[in-house]
């Protein structure tokens, strides 16, 4: 599973903006919740031991559940989607997390599955004493539908409809939720943060971990220079996934031959190590003529305008934000946390970045866990007190 983010940066906004057509959604099913599997308090510490997890206990079990439940595209359109719920077995929630995955290529690599970050996310929470919960994505998991990879609107909307849906759990507190995430999950927990405060809904905080929010000025520049083993797959897929959201075609950023590799190794979906193979070395080669003129001489191009319009540092959060990064990471600049820090400062939110040590993206998911975990413990006690 590629549990890694993606490096990609943020010009003018421009008319590709993100957000719904202006129609009234379609009503949606009500959800479908099904048990997955319980782990005992004992298995939930061995579990957290075993990954070198320091910082967090295990009080109690853990009972998780698959939830399929209603929502819309970000044209207004009903689809269904997956996620898991998790929840403190024999006791009552202390608060609501909402954990956001990492990139995966596979449909089947997904929180509802109890497969990688989601699950490990469901073990710390859960056990900790707080309900969980974690969306596959649109696209991923149940979602027949291309993963509009990186689309803030349809992120979004997967990220909040499973919190209404999960509401209607028993166990699950009517609690303002603090969102969290690795990698792609960071930029997926900024941008529900974006929508929730947009529609004048709570949060209680949001820690994004080694996220990319700059996704034209910072990100796009580093990772077409490589540096990382899946610089290509993450822009091969990124393009995938914003072409569908835009009704554009791979042709029109891709080289022909590149396109038609994408179709093959994403729409039947390969192993990443299989994904890494076929695709060109080097990014730059992915991309056509007409793209790379555009980048470099500052022209126009869908793509661009694209990932100005999926950029998440130019709102001002109301929550207070923490992020976290490692400064080795070579697949998300640091300079994503610290710079969309500084920009929320300077607006005047509640925002700070923190370094957790010189660790590579993969370590920056363990080293940040104690701290974002440490902070929501802090934030639930003062809400407790309020």
């Amino acid at each position: 599973m590629l549990r890694r983010s993606f490096i990609i940066g943020g010009a003018a906004l421009l008319p590709l903006a993100a957000c719904s057509t202006g129609r009234a959604p379609a009503p949606v099913a009500a959800p479908d919740v099904t048990p997955l599997k319980s782990f005992s308090r004992l298995e939930c510490s061995l579990m957290m031991r075993v990954a070198g997890l320091r910082g967090v206990s295990a009080h109690n079990g853990v009972d998780c559940f698959r939830i399929d439940y209603g929502s819309h595209d970000s044209k207004g359109r009903p689809i269904r989607l997956s996620g898991l719920v998790a929840l403190p077995r024999d006791a009552t929630a202390k608060g609501l997390v909402s954990w956001q995955h990492g990139t995966t290529t596979l449909r089947t690599e997904v929180p509802s599955n109890l497969k990688g970050d989601g699950l490990a996310a469901a073990i710390v929470f859960g056990a900790s004493g707080y309900a969980m919960t974690a969306p596959d994505y649109l696209g991923l998991g149940a979602s027949p539908l291309t993963h509009t990879y990186y689309a803030v609107d349809d992120t979004a909307l997967a990220v909040i409809d499973l919190l209404d849906a999960a509401r209607k759990v028993p166990g699950v507190p009517d609690a303002p939720p603090f969102l969290t995430g690795f990698s792609q999950g960071g930029h997926a927990s900024l941008a529900a943060q974006r929508a929730l405060e947009a529609s004048g809904r709570s949060v209680l905080g949001t820690a994004p971990i080694s996220g990319a929010f700059n996704l034209r000025t910072i990100s796009l520049g580093a990772t077409l220079s490589g540096g990382a083993a899946q610089h290509t797959v993450y822009l091969t897929y990124l393009t995938r996934g914003l072409a569908a959201r835009y009704d554009q075609t791979l042709e029109s950023a891709l080289t022909p031959e590149v396109a038609a590799l994408t179709r093959t190794l994403y729409d039947q979906p390969h192993k990443p190590s299989e994904i890494v193979a076929a695709l060109p070395k080097t990014p730059r080669a992915a991309f056509n003529t007409a793209f790379l003129d555009a980048f470099d001489n500052g022209g126009s191009h869908w793509l661009l305008d694209a990932l100005a319009a999926n950029s998440l540092a130019e709102f001002t959060p109301k929550a207070p934000v923490r992020f976290f990064y490692g400064s080795a990471d070579k697949d998300v600049s640091p300079r994503e946390s610290i710079v969309t820090a500084q920009a929320f400062r300077a607006r005047g939110a509640d925002a700070l970045a923190t370094d957790v040590g010189p660790v590579d993206h993969e370590g920056s998911a363990l080293n940040s866990a104690p701290a974002a975990f440490a902070w929501l413990e802090t934030l639930t006690a003062a809400r407790g007190t309020a």
